[in-house]
Order: C-alpha cells, then sequence, then structure tokens
C-alpha cells in the first residue's frame, strides 16, 4: 500500500478526520463511515472527532471523540448565534489533542463541519494546516450559504464571496439576518484558517466544482478531484420497463425540489414513492395527496424502494455538485430525470442512463414522466447502459480510498520537504 512503501519521514501514521455526525445521515455522513472502514481495513490508525454526543457511533476500533455538540438547526436563536459562530469548548478540545498527540506522519481530513461544528475548528487547526485537507461536500469552505446559488431568485450565482455585492445581495434560503450570520462564520472562518483555503489542498467530488472555488479565491493547485464512490443498493438489475411509478431519495426539502417532484407527478398521473425526511413533507401531502412517504430507510429499505421504481428524480434547484442517489438508482438499473443544473446531468444523459432537463419546468417536468412511463423500450435501454456502466462516473469504495490515501502521503511528503526547508 501507498502508506506502507514510503520512506520513513513520510510515513502515513494516522487519519485525524472531523465530521458534524456520528453516524450515517445522509450522503456525506455515510461516506465518512465508508472511508473509516477502508483505512481501518488497510491497518491506518482513525481518530474520529464527531460534532454529536456520538450515540449512534458503534466502532471500537477507531479513537472516538465525541465534542457533544447540536445541529445549528436545533439550537435557539441566541445559542446560534454565538456557539454557532465559536466554539470555544471545541476548539480547546481539538488544539489540546494535536498539542498532546501530533506527529509528522498525522493526517488531519476535515469532512465536513457546516452542520455542528463552527469555525472554531479551523482556528484549532491552523498549526497542522500544511497537513489539513478539506472535502468539498458542499461550498462552505467558501461561499457563505454553501451553494453559489439564489435561493430567492433560484439562479446559480457568480458573484465573488463576501464582496460588498455578494453582502448586498438576499440569497439565503431564510433570511436576510441568516444571510449575514453565514456570511460571519464564512468571514471567521477564513480569519482563523489564515486565508480563503486554511488548508494544504481541496478534494472536490466533481471536477466542476473547481470553477466556483476559484471565484471564491482558491488557488487552482490546491483543487484536487476526488469524485464519491457509489455502490448500487441492488446488485441485480432492476427491471424497470416493468415497473410502475417515481422514487425521489434523499432530504425532503424545497432545494432538493421535492415539491418539484410532487407536482410533476400529480400533473402526470403516476405513483410517487418519498424515502427519506425533511422540512417540505407537510406541503407535499397537500400538493401530492396520492403520494406515499417510507421515511428514512437503511440500504435494505432503500432498495427495495428502487425494486418498485420505474424512475428516480433528481430535481435539486441548485447545482448539485455530484448526485449520489441519482448514481445509485442508475446502478440498480433504475434510470433517473436529474435537473439538468447537477454537475452530472450531462454525463448521465450522454451516457444514455437517464435525461437531464429543467425540472423547474414542471408541465414539462410531468410531460417526460408521461413519455417515459409510455415507452418501455426507452427505459429498458436506459436500466441496462446504467447497470453496466454507471461506475464510469464515479469511484468504488475501494479506488476512492486508494485516491484519497495517495492525497495524504502527496501531503505528508511536500510537508515533510517544508520542514526541511525551514
Amino acid at each position: 500500500m501507498l502508506y506502507q512503501s514510503a520512506p520513513a519521514a513520510d510515513r502515513l501514521q494516522r487519519v485525524v478526520l472531523f465530521h458534524d455526525f456520528s453516524q450515517a445521515l445522509g450522503g456525506a455522513s455515510y461516506l465518512v463511515q465508508v472511508l473509516i472502514a477502508q483505512l481501518r481495513r488497510r491497518g491506518v490508525l482513525v481518530t474520529f472527532f464527531a460534532g454529536d454526543d456520538g450515540s449512534g457511533f458503534r466502532r471500537d476500533d477507531v479513537d472516538f471523540i465525541p465534542l457533544h455538540g447540536k445541529p445549528l438547526l436545533d439550537r435557539t436563536r441566541l445559542s446560534a448565534l454565538t456557539l454557532g459562530l465559536y466554539n470555544r469548548a471545541v476548539f480547546s478540545r481539538v488544539h489540546d489533542w494535536i498539542r498532546c498527540h501530533d506527529s509528522p506522519g498525522t493526517i488531519y481530513h476535515l469532512h465536513g463541519w457546516s452542520k455542528i461544528l463552527t469555525p472554531a475548528v479551523f482556528g484549532a487547526l491552523r498549526q497542522v494546516r500544511e497537513r489539513l485537507i478539506l472535502h468539498a461536500h458542499d461550498y462552505f469552505n467558501g461561499c457563505p450559504n454553501g451553494a453559489f446559488f439564489n435561493y430567492t431568485t433560484e439562479r446559480d450565482c457568480r458573484l465573488k464571496p463576501l464582496s460588498i455585492p455578494c453582502l448586498r445581495t438576499q440569497c439565503d434560503k431564510s433570511s436576510r439576518a441568516e444571510k449575514l450570520w453565514r456570511s460571519g462564520r464564512e468571514a471567521l472562518r477564513r480569519e482563523l484558517g489564515g486565508d480563503v483555503a486554511g488548508a494544504t489542498r481541496m478534494l472536490l467530488i466533481h471536477p466542476g466544482q473547481a470553477a466556483n472555488l476559484k471565484v471564491a479565491g482558491w488557488p487552482a493547485a490546491r483543487l484536487h478531484a476526488v469524485r464519491n464512490p457509489a455502490a448500487p443498493p441492488c446488485a441485480d438489475r432492476v427491471r424497470a420497463e416493468e415497473n410502475r411509478g417515481v422514487v425521489f431519495i434523499g432530504r425532503i426539502s424545497t432545494e432538493k425540489g421535492a415539491d418539484l417532484a410532487a407536482r410533476a407527478a400529480a400533473i402526470a398521473g403516476v405513483p410517487l414513492t418519498f424515502v427519506g425526511e425533511g422540512s417540505a413533507m407537510g406541503e407535499l401531502r397537500a400538493l401530492n395527496p396520492k403520494s406515499v412517504f417510507l421515511g428514512r430507510q437503511d440500504r435494505a429499505g432503500v432498495a427495495r424502494a428502487l425494486m418498485r421504481a420505474r424512475l428516480a428524480v433528481m430535481p435539486s434547484r441548485w447545482s448539485e455538485p455530484f448526485g449520489l442517489v441519482a448514481l445509485e438508482a442508475i446502478g440498480s438499473g433504475v434510470p433517473v430525470i436529474v435537473n439538468d443544473r447537477a454537475l452530472i446531468a450531462g454525463e448521465i444523459a450522454g451516457a444514455g442512463l437517464g435525461v437531464a432537463m429543467n425540472t423547474a419546468d414542471v408541465v414539462a417536468f410531468a410531460t417526460e414522466l408521461m413519455r417515459l412511463h409510455a415507452d418501455d423500450a426507452c427505459i429498458s435501454a436506459m436500466s441496462r447502459a446504467g447497470h453496466a456502466r454507471y461506475g464510469e462516473l464515479c469511484n468504488s469504495e475501494e479506488s476512492w480510498a486508494e485516491q484519497i490515501l495517495a492525497h495524504y502521503q502527496d501531503v505528508l511528503a511536500e510537508a515533510a520537504v517544508h520542514q526541511e526547508m525551514t
């Protein structure tokens, strides 16, 4: 393995991971669990700092440190304004761990921090920033609202984050006050981290993310694409051409376009199943009373939902940086309709694995649902192609881990050279 064959001065000794959640609640939190498993399988020592209380973490082969924070959305307004900006206890805990346990062979990997953790973690990690890697599951390491998207106008945003035009624009999904608060968090992150990057490199989940992060001020040389892994929940191809109905999998919210799916399915008169939880469930029941809500499901439950579906949909309003849900459906043999803003949309359509379109045009969306429900041959062709070729657009869990390990090793080598020069 890469970390075993490297020179002693550069050898990977430990990976310190940081993430908001200690259990797999969604895409990024699921992937951090995959990464932990892959690292331990290769014998790499892991310390895992989780922002929550750790009640859902079950591994005993990891040095696990829960930070006992609450999701920002669950805090009172006063708590969010204070601890949501800077959590001194978290700073002290991380800073003290580094002081006691750091070594030249330790890599720090901040996987996700926007839901519970605060810019305080960047202050603690500043002392080891030459061995710090960030992961771009969203755009919170550059854009205040994490999306380079104006939720008010429902348009992609190309303003330079924290510029005067940016600060004057109300783009937040909630309110002007929350935009200013999020801008404060981003400004504080940059100040505590030392610059806009605050790390030696960022791992992108799709190469298309680089354009936005460059607008934010990230140097191109620090941006490196490592596509997410996707493992289809259904091992055997779903015979989608024999099914009827649409499945929406993921967070049930406005930005994910759950309401667009509900409206389009109602117009088309096709069954719709939601797998997941979220704030928009009440609205969706009114928009499409016949829709079925299964709630959050484990992978077996997701597989059962896919096995009954003819189509999956990913109609997010913003430019999804990857689309794990879409690729898992495609790999299972269920074609997808995706918003053409998603970074993988063109790749999916170009490979004949699904349809990319403006899903915000609900009438056109409904028309496409009806067309595909009437065309068994088209669905069969996309189903077979997706089941055979989904891997062209993503990594396997093993190849994903190997690429990340290669970045760890490169960072250690660069840090060792820098240390020798100073």
